[in-house]
């Protein structure tokens, strides 16, 4: 009787989890440069643990809403949205089913991230797991500690002596936004919110705010802030990548905390529904999640992709210089600040005006 179960035990792992010398592809779409360096390394992994031969096809993104039109149509398996995307009031991922829950059991390095990520709001529901963050970064205040001393508040952009000696971004203008309505009183809870900035105050009032900030920057970047022109600048908006080019060739550059704080962006990875029926597959993918919070991957966050890591057990792979500016295992310093949150339909019209100005 043992034998026959022992047997029937072992026809049915077979044909769970045949491993022998298969061939497998995993479908992503994800921000360029979250998964081109990883990929050979990740594949040897699965080689060995598995007799897998993994074969990547990879789409990068070039706008969010690219996430949701590709999971709807089952052309991905695993995506890299926003933390803020996963309950979006337009395209909701997690109500609508369109990615999985994630058995944390196949993903140890979780315990590694920093506790401020662990089992967040955004993407977490009835106690499951929907998204394994990756990377982060704040709408930071970077200075030149050789040419200013290190500001206090977002209110050193506006200025009159500052005029044309600061960059911010193009195409993150809802961060110009933000800092604008923190410098005029509006709290975290309320800039996410017209109806409610607006009882702080008047629109007005924020949109000649945010036009100044735009008329008087020395440039707009757009991606990432460009570290060739740090030399011409007093101050600089970024994610961090800049600063750290800027100071490797000879800068002096440094991140402010300004009083009224930053706001945050945390990119993660989730599996599409597309995995729902294939559990061998679905295993795989969660192999990727765990890989993805690894000490190399995680190091590439920093010198790859220039933004913050999620984990808390690097800092003795990186640079001192990096630690601080990337601010790594923080987590005291990452809950000061406040998470981008959705926006209604109404706030992203009111919001899409605001800034008129026309940079040359």
């Amino acid at each position: 009787m043992k034998n026959r179960l022992f047997s029937l035990f072992i026809i049915v792992f077979l044909s769970v989890f045949n491993c022998f010398g298969e061939n497998m592809s995993l479908n992503i779409l994800c921000w360029e440069g979250y998964s081109k360096y990883y990929t050979d390394e990740f594949e040897i992994l699965i080689k060995e643990k598995y007799d897998i031969d993994i074969e990547f096809f990879i789409t990068f993104a070039s706008d969010p809403s690219e996430f949701w039109n590709v999971v709807r149509l089952d052309k991905a398996d695993l995506i890299s949205p926003a933390h803020n995307l996963f309950k979006s009031d337009k395209n909701n991922f997690i109500s609508t089913r369109m990615v999985l829950p994630i058995d944390l059991k196949n993903i140890p390095n979780y315990k590694n991230v920093i506790d401020f990520l662990q089992y967040n709001d955004f993407v977490t529901e009835g106690g499951e797991v929907y998204g394994i963050p990756y990377a982060m970064g704040q709408y930071a205040l970077a200075y030149n500690a050789d040419k200013v001393l290190e500001p206090s508040s977002w209110s050193v952009l506006w200025e009159p002596e500052n005029k044309q000696t600061y960059s911010i971004s193009a195409d993150y203008v809802y961060c110009n936004i933000y800092i604008s309505e923190l410098v005029l009183g509006v709290p975290y809870s309320a800039i996410y919110d017209y109806d409610k900035s607006n009882k702080i105050v008047s629109s007005l009032i924020l949109k000649e705010k945010v036009m100044e900030l735009s008329r008087n920057s020395y440039s707009q970047w757009k991606g990432t802030a460009s570290p060739d022109e740090f030399p011409n600048l007093k101050y600089a908006t970024t994610w961090g990548y800049a600063v750290a080019v800027a100071n490797a060739a000879g800068g002096n550059w440094k991140i402010a905390k300004p009083k009224e704080g930053s706001t945050v962006w945390v990119d993660h990875w989730a599996i599409s529904r597309t995995l729902k029926n294939y559990p061998k597959k679905k295993i795989i993918a969660e192999e990727w999640l765990n890989y993805i919070l690894s000490p190399s991957v995680q190091i590439g966050v920093v010198r790859n992709w220039g933004v913050s890591p999620v984990v808390s057990n690097i800092s003795d792979k990186l640079t001192a210089s990096e630690v601080k500016i990337f601010k790594v295992g923080d987590n005291y310093f990452w809950k000061s600040l406040s998470l981008w949150k959705n926006q209604s339909k109404r706030t992203i019209n009111v919001f899409s005006k605001m800034d008129e100005t026309k940079h040359e």
